[in-house]
């Protein structure tokens, strides 16, 4: 009887690797081991998923850099609510036009190189916004330019990110795992970058924010030549992207579960999720705590997203998915509607810890379980239609922020939330098979 030795302390790759093979072979036959344990940390314990996590570290340092940047400086410049949707809106729009497209080219390329060519756009972007605030030409209609320059290389960036993740730590036990750390390096950072760059912005200005998020962009790189070029590419020279993404779609048609999943999240992506683009009007005209308080609002539901990532990496073995993620959903949907009624400092970043939960774990369990029931011939297909919920999520601030200008940010938005809260309940009543996925 031959056996694969297993060493998950090992660093080499292939034996890293070997750690997570769910079968051995038997004298020609195949029989199923137990499944591997799967601890918080698992996933970093394999080399090149380890340079990935640091890239993701410091990319999305460098983005919530520019989202507080951002955010402050539309409402700086415009004073309006209808404004901070509207670039919202820009970078959402171009994420649901090519969201689509740079999915069917995550399927065709080799992952890291993709990444390569992505971030380096993205530093790009960064220090021409820098540039523009510096020599005093900046007008709040260059950054609806760079929003659609954003949304445009989150299209390819994102479906060729999360795509990567299988390749990275397998498509089995570690997948769960590697998703949620994932998650939680970028929830790390909503935790860490606000406050700083809420500080930041009175110090140096929201020019040296820009060109610090350019820095951290030019380090994601570096992380990412780390890992050999050599992993998966799918150049397929019997099909067209345009066949791809007929095939991506007809894949997801064919999967009830899948379908119901990539609802749920377009729901909350239109209804619940836009609340971050207006934390300035509560900041501001609501709680009266300035950048700063900004800062500290942006880093409290940091704090709840990594507890929630932290948590669901710890229960990668945990077989009650589907219920967990139900409730979850509920849960933020509930704190959401608190939060939108609190008019005390203190309390509101108390609410925003469980905001950050609920919708971290939802997420992050969201997107595992489409990932599970997804053949890795069209992950990236399947991975760029849940990708446009960050699409939807932008252009539902839009209606919602003009709504917000005339009746009230606060009644807005607590509406919103509880719109999507009730479909959310509706669903785990109507499709039981939901509770039940592992």
């Amino acid at each position: 009887m031959g056996n694969d030795s297993i060493n998950p302390e090992n660093d080499n790759d292939e034996e890293d690797e070997a750690l997570y093979r769910s079968r051995v072979r038997v004298e020609g036959a195949e029989l199923v081991t137990p499944p591997v344990r799967v601890t918080t940390f698992s996933a970093l314990k394999v080399r090149d998923y380890r340079w990935f996590w640091l890239s993701t570290l410091a990319g999305s340092a460098s983005m919530q850099m520019q989202i507080l940047g951002r955010l402050w400086l539309v409402y700086a410049l415009t004073g309006s609510a209808l404004a901070l949707g509207i670039v919202a809106a820009a970078r959402g729009g171009a994420i649901l036009i090519f969201s689509l497209y740079g999915g069917a080219v995550a399927d065709r390329v080799k992952k890291r190189n993709l990444l390569l060519v992505t971030q380096s756009a993205n530093a790009v972007v960064a220090l021409a916004i820098a540039i523009l605030i510096s020599t005093g030409a900046i007008i709040w209609q260059h950054l609806i330019i760079a929003a659609v320059l954003n949304g445009l290389v989150f299209s390819f960036n994102s479906p060729g990110r999360q795509s990567f993740i299988p390749e990275l730590v397998g498509e089995r036990e570690m997948l769960t795992n590697g998703i949620a750390l994932y998650n939680t390096a970028m929830n790390l950072m909503r935790i860490i970058i606000p406050v700083i760059a809420g500080a930041l912005v009175l110090i140096i200005g929201v020019a040296g924010v820009y060109y610090i998020g350019a820095a951290c962009y030019a380090v994601s790189i570096v992380a990412l030549l780390m890992i050999p070029a050599s992993r998966k590419a799918g150049p397929r020279p019997d099909s067209s992207v345009g066949r791809d993404l007929i095939e991506g779609l007809g894949y997801v048609r064919r999967s009830p579960i899948i379908l119901i999943l990539l609802v749920m999240a377009f729901v909350a992506a239109i209804f619940a999720m836009p609340y971050s683009n207006f934390m300035p009007v509560f900041a501001v005209d609501i709680l009266e705590a300035g950048p700063t308080g900004l800062g500290w609002l942006l880093t409290m539901t940091g704090i709840g997203a990594l507890a929630g990532s932290l948590g669901v990496a710890s229960l990668a073995n945990f077989r009650r998915k589907g219920l967990l993620l139900l409730i979850s959903a509920i849960a933020f949907g509930a704190m959401l509607i608190l939060f939108c009624f609190s008019h005390s400092f203190a309390l509101s970043l108390l609410l925003l810890v469980g905001v950050g939960l609920g919708m971290a774990c939802y997420m992050t369990l969201s997107n595992a379980l489409i990932q599970q029931n997804t053949t890795h011939e069209v992950r990236g297909r399947v991975m760029s239609i849940y990708m446009m919920t960050f699409g939807l999520m932008p252009l539902g601030a839009l209606p919602l922020g003009a709504i917000a200008d005339r009746v009230g940010t606060p009644s807005t938005l607590s509406i919103a939330a509880a719109i999507a809260t009730t479909f959310i309940v509706l669903m785990a009543i109507l499709r039981p098979q939901l509770r039940r996925l592992e």
